[in-house]
């Protein structure tokens, strides 16, 4: 019987590219463009940025390589060490820059469609409703939720920069069921990544939806298959509903 539906976040239930190009690509110039537009520190030529940019992208790269994550706090802090700004960027300036940049994305970012229409059916289904998601900065995932007047549904947000841990790693999932005391015959994941949201849940024995609004490519040659694909999100409550009635 299915208890619980876990979900993604970026591209699963909201849109914001915006963040997606902080989360990955932007977050050096923009900190330092705002340390300087505040004040803080003095412009930095361009190898100075190029050298910040670099940091950045390593770390970012060996999040992915290693499955273990850093959060942009962390990032941030590595690249003022090497740019040697440590007397004028504080570790709470730090915390304060990365929080500003994330704030400046949530009027951007968008609901996917019937988003909300999902999750609250579901609940009215009686399913416990969580999400598990690759972030660098965790408070963004409940101020957009927030700001939708959703959280209230989720019983938690597990994020990886919080836990230091990312997907396709199983490691993230086991300890996700373990706080929330479910079996993973018990759950279904939801996300819009393959590899991430469908092929690593089930190596865990949880039913996976993946959720292809664009005709996403379809899974590599090998690959377990997902047990529903979807292309909108209504569609869930029904599908999951069919599953927990069957028992099977």
């Amino acid at each position: 019987m299915i208890k619980a539906v876990l979900f993604d976040f970026s591209s699963t239930l909201i849109d914001s590219p915006a963040w997606m190009a902080l989360e990955i690509r932007t977050l050096p110039r923009d900190a330092f463009e705002l340390l300087v537009a505040d004040g803080h520190i003095a412009p930095l030529g361009a190898e100075e940025l190029g050298q910040a940019e670099s940091i950045f992208h390593q770390a970012r790269e060996l999040a992915n390589a290693t499955e273990r994550e850093t959060s942009h706090a962390d990032n941030l802090s590595s690249m003022v060490a090497a740019l040697g700004l440590q007397d004028q960027v504080s570790k709470v300036l730090v915390e304060q820059t990365v929080a500003t940049l994330h704030r400046r994305c949530l009027p951007k970012v968008t609901l996917v469609t019937r988003a909300a229409e999902t999750l609250t059916a579901l609940q009215a289904h009686d399913y416990r409703i969580s999400i598990i998601s690759n972030a660098a900065y965790s408070p963004f995932l409940t101020w957009t939720l927030e700001r939708f007047e959703l959280l209230h549904l989720f019983e938690k947000i597990v994020v990886s920069a919080d836990v230091g841990v990312r997907k396709p790693g199983l490691d993230i999932f086991r300890m996700t069921l373990d706080q929330l005391e479910l079996e993973p015959a018990d759950v279904v994941y939801v996300g819009d990544d393959f590899q991430k949201d469908v092929a690593a849940p089930k190596q865990l024995g949880m039913r996976a939806i993946w959720f292809r609004p664009d005709g996403a490519a379809l899974p590599p040659d090998g690959q377990a298959a997902a047990d529903a694909t979807v292309g909108e999100l209504i569609q869930i409550p029904d599908r999951v509903d069919r599953w927990s009635n069957s028992r099977s």
